[in-house]
C-alpha cells in the first residue's frame, strides 16, 4: 500500500463516491475502483460498502480512515523536519452556521497569534453531519455541531463509534432576531399567527421543514407562507436589514453585532426545544497545546455569551412589565 493509495481512499471517503472522487483526482473511475480492491485484498478488510448512490464506509473502513488521517498528519510533520524553523501553524475548524462561532474563533486568533506569526486556518461553516465527517476524516481538527437535545444519545453514540470525543459547549432555545423597528419587536408575547404575517429567513441546509421545526417546536403547525433560504451567513444580515418584514430563528448572537446592525433579539414562548452545541475532536488531536487552548477559549466565550444574552432578554422583559 502506497501513500498515494491512502490519499486516494481518503478522497473517496470524503466524496462518498468513487465517481466523484475520480473527477476531483483527475483519475479514471475504473482505475480507482481497482485500486480500492487491491488495498482491501492486501489488508484483508472491506473499506467501502457499495450503495446505489455511491459508497459508504464500513466499520473497518472507518477505522482505516481514522488511522490513515493520523498517518498523513505525521508524514506532514516529517516532511518539515530540517526546513525553516518557523512554519505556519495549520488548523482546520468546522462550525455550525452560527455568528458567535466565527466571532469566537476570530477573537481566539487575535489573542493567540501576533501579526508576524504564520497561520494557516481552514474555517468551514457547514451543517452538523458535514462537520462530523470533516473532523473524522482529518480535514478539520475541531468542530462545533448543533442538534436538538432529544438527539443527544444518537450523536454521542455516533461520535463514540468514530473514536471522537465531545463536550457540551452551550444549551439554549432558539430566539427571534429582527429589526429594532419591526412590529413584532414591540409585542410582549409573540404568537404563531403573528409570525405568519412576515417573511422567515432560513439557512438553506436546513431546508427540510421537519429539521428546522424540530429545533424550535415540532408542534408548530407548518411552513409560513413566505420564506427565503440563504446559503451564506452574510446574506442573512443583509436581508434582515433591507427587508423590514423579515425575521429569523437564531442561537445566541454577540450583542455588539446585534447593535451594530440595528437588530434586536426576542425570546418567544413558541420556542420550546432545547438545542445543544457540542465541541468535537478526534482523541489524538486534543494533545496539541494550541488546540487545547482554543477549546478552553471557546468554553469561556460561550459562557459569557449565554450570560449577556440572558441579561439583554431580561432587560426587555422588565421594560415591558414596567409599561403595563
Amino acid at each position: 500500500m502506497t501513500l498515494q493509495q491512502i490519499k486516494d481512499i481518503l478522497t473517496i471517503a470524503r466524496e462518498g463516491s468513487i465517481t466523484r472522487a475520480s473527477r476531483v483526482l483527475f483519475r479514471a473511475q475504473p482505475n480507482l475502483s481497482s485500486m480500492v480492491r487491491e488495498v482491501e485484498a492486501e489488508l484483508g478488510i472491506t473499506i467501502f460498502e457499495r450503495t446505489s448512490s455511491g459508497v459508504k464506509l464500513t466499520l473497518q473502513g472507518e477505522r482505516f480512515v481514522a488511522c490513515a488521517s493520523d498517518i498523513l498528519i505525521q508524514i506532514e510533520k516529517l516532511e518539515h523536519i530540517g526546513k525553516a524553523p518557523e512554519k505556519a501553524y495549520s488548523m482546520g475548524i468546522s462550525v455550525c452556521r452560527a455568528s458567535y462561532c466565527v466571532r469566537a474563533v476570530s477573537d481566539w486568533i487575535n489573542q493567540t497569534f501576533d501579526r508576524q506569526q504564520k497561520l494557516l486556518l481552514r474555517l468551514h461553516e457547514t451543517n452538523t453531519d458535514e462537520a462530523i465527517e470533516q473532523v473524522f476524516c482529518g480535514e478539520s481538527e475541531l468542530g462545533i455541531i448543533r442538534f436538538p437535545s432529544f438527539y443527544e444519545n444518537y450523536y454521542r453514540q455516533q461520535l463514540k463509534e468514530k473514536g471522537m470525543d465531545c463536550e457540551l459547549l452551550m444549551d439554549f432555545t432558539m430566539m427571534l432576531i429582527l429589526r429594532s423597528d419591526h412590529p413584532l419587536a414591540s409585542l410582549a408575547v409573540i404568537q404563531e399567527n403573528d409570525l405568519y404575517q412576515y417573511t422567515e429567513i432560513v439557512h438553506g441546509d436546513q431546508q427540510g421543514l421537519a429539521l428546522s421545526m424540530a429545533r424550535i417546536n415540532p408542534l408548530l403547525s407548518g411552513m409560513p407562507p413566505r420564506r427565503i433560504y440563504v446559503y451564506d451567513r452574510g446574506s442573512q444580515i443583509d436581508l434582515l436589514q433591507r427587508m423590514p418584514d423579515t425575521y429569523m430563528w437564531v442561537s445566541p448572537i454577540p450583542l455588539d453585532m446585534i447593535d451594530t446592525y440595528g437588530m434586536c433579539i426576542r425570546s418567544c414562548p413558541l420556542s420550546t426545544v432545547v438545542n445543544l452545541d457540542f465541541l468535537i475532536w478526534r482523541k489524538q488531536t486534543i494533545k496539541d497545546p494550541r488546540l487545547h487552548d482554543c477549546v478552553k477559549f471557546l468554553r469561556q466565550y460561550a459562557a459569557k455569551l449565554q450570560f449577556s444574552t440572558a441579561e439583554r432578554l431580561a432587560e426587555h422583559t422588565i421594560m415591558k412589565n414596567n409599561r403595563k
